[in-house]
């Protein structure tokens, strides 16, 4: 009987180690899934962090890229000489008026880091330059900028002003105008003139077929086919750098033709285009500017 109370004694005692123990390991177990959540969690923390800095570095760059566009924008006077430059530049625009003269000009790169922006001048030949705009920073704001062409020939501009709604309203009439048209012999935005008192000039296909397009880009569609050595109206106020699928920025300028053509189903990939139409009215599209020629080119 001893024996018995002994045993069942040593059963009654054993009870409550046994229910610490079991306690003691669903604790554990529940910490552990809670450690795994907790690391889980971190983890996707972690990973997603790399996005959230990419996005605030990209916003960062806009910011950059809007401000140093905004500091070249303003009336600005030359060191030397005599005359007003306007530069108006947001987006992927830019505006130049030099004197009375809407500049063919079209927005490059922009450096923010280094404080540059580039724009392009588009010559009578076709060809183009790049000249940059540096901002020369005095405290918190522009006060000066420095304009540097191809060859490398600097001039300085101390600001009169920012742009304002007058300067705005003087570059849209100047705009219904059209652009001036450069010759390569003009050295500096501050000395350019006029080969002619307005943007549409007669200019030339060369030794190729070229499309008309519906829209500036290689994308767009066709709208006819202009045989090669044909002459086109050029209106210059409209060149507009577009980037192409391959990456490349192309000018592009809205044209108007009248003559002889192909429909885009008539091409022929050996022969070329054989007009078989004539246009009945003039017809407008766009061309890629840097293929047209400021004269006939000579005949074989």
């Amino acid at each position: 009987m001893i024996r018995g109370d002994n045993s069942k004694m040593k059963s009654a005692s054993n009870s409550p180690f046994k229910l610490v123990a079991t306690v003691a390991v669903i604790t554990a177990l529940l910490a552990g899934c809670h450690d795994k959540q907790h690391d889980s969690a971190n983890q996707s923390a972690a990973a997603s962090q790399p996005a959230v800095q990419e996005e605030s570095k990209a916003e960062i760059a806009q910011r950059g890229r809007d401000q140093l566009l905004s500091a070249v924008s303003g009336v600005w006077k030359p060191d030397t000489g005599t005359g007003l430059t306007i530069i108006s530049a947001s987006g992927s625009d830019i505006q130049i008026v030099q004197g009375d003269t809407l500049l063919p000009a079209a927005l490059g790169d922009v450096d923010s880091s280094n404080d540059n922006v580039n724009f392009k001048i588009f010559w009578k030949s076709g060809k183009q330059e790049i000249r940059t705009i540096t901002s020369t920073m005095d405290g918190d704001s522009t006060s000066s900028i420095v304009i540097t062409a191809a060859d490398g020939s600097q001039h300085r501009y101390d600001l009169v002003r920012r742009i304002s709604q007058d300067d705005l309203n003087r570059i849209s009439a100047l705009n219904a105008r059209g652009t001036t048209t450069l010759t390569e012999s003009t050295p500096a935005p501050e000395q350019a003139k006029a080969v002619a008192d307005r943007g549409v000039i007669d200019m030339y296909l060369g030794g190729i077929d070229m499309n008309l397009r519906s829209c500036p880009g290689s994308t767009c569609a066709a709208v006819i086919i202009v045989p090669r050595d044909s002459k086109v109206s050029a209106d210059t106020s409209t060149v507009r750098d577009v980037t192409e699928t391959s990456g490349v920025n192309t000018p592009w300028v809205r044209v108007t033709y009248e003559g002889a053509y192909c429909a885009p189903s008539e091409q022929d990939s050996v022969t070329g285009c054989a007009p078989s139409k004539g246009t009945d009215a003039p017809v407008t599209g766009w061309m890629n500017y840097t293929r047209l020629l400021s004269a006939p080119r000579a005949q074989p």
